[in-house]
């Protein structure tokens, strides 16, 4: 297990060549996110996913995210976006919020939960976004296990504890864990199905 350490407020994010190599391999990293550090893999490898499952001890119908760059790469894990969707995107994001959106048909059942939906990210945050931008494609992320709201999270002692040790772990410190506030946008109606970090005073005013 590779530790990358970064610089809290200014991360050297030309560092973070190994952990998109390591991905590309197939290998899980450990990633910094605007709301808490996840586990992260290959969505499309169906080994890798299979290997981020096993590493938090998921079970199989549990959804995962994906982390993307831009408007772009949501169209490449997700259809038929409603125009509530496209539009909160285009106020919101980046920021700290998690969109169930329809999932592409492209996307490995294992990737997904064997489900139909997908829930999506577009970090407010430099590192989880310069990863996906080297990658060049989306990250399949799960959040590390074990955390608590408001608490400390240290990526280096939990990336130990996981049943399945990352490749590398992008060390930006400790981070204190605040949920991504999450919407599903596969119905006609949007819910809102967690109040987290992500505000939302002023899309729930209208």
């Amino acid at each position: 297990m590779r530790v990358i350490h970064l610089d809290r407020d200014v991360p050297e994010v030309w560092t973070i060549g190994p952990a998109v190599e390591a991905v590309n391999k197939g290998e899980l990293i450990v990633l910094p996110t605007d709301s808490i550090y996840a586990i992260g893999c290959d969505p499309w490898n169906v080994a890798a996913v299979n290997k981020l499952y096993a590493a938090k001890q998921l079970d199989k119908s549990k959804q995962c995210s994906v982390l993307c760059a831009d408007l772009k790469q949501v169209g490449s894990v997700a259809r038929a976006v409603t125009n509530d969707a496209f539009k909160f995107m285009r106020r919101h994001l980046p920021g700290a919020y998690t969109l169930i959106l329809k999932a592409s048909r492209d996307l490995p059942t294992q990737a997904t939960g064997k489900r139909k939906a997908i829930g999506v990210r577009l970090p407010d945050h430099a590192v989880s976004v310069a990863v996906v931008e080297d990658l060049g494609r989306p990250l399949l992320v799960t959040s590390v296990p074990g955390w608590v709201e408001g608490e400390w999270v240290d990526p280096v002692a939990i990336s130990e504890r996981l049943m399945v040790r990352p490749a590398v772990v992008l060390d930006q410190g400790p981070i204190l864990a605040e949920a991504s506030t999450v919407i599903d946008f596969t119905e006609d109606v949007p819910e809102v199905i967690r109040e987290g970090k992500g505000p939302l005073d002023d899309w729930l005013a209208g």
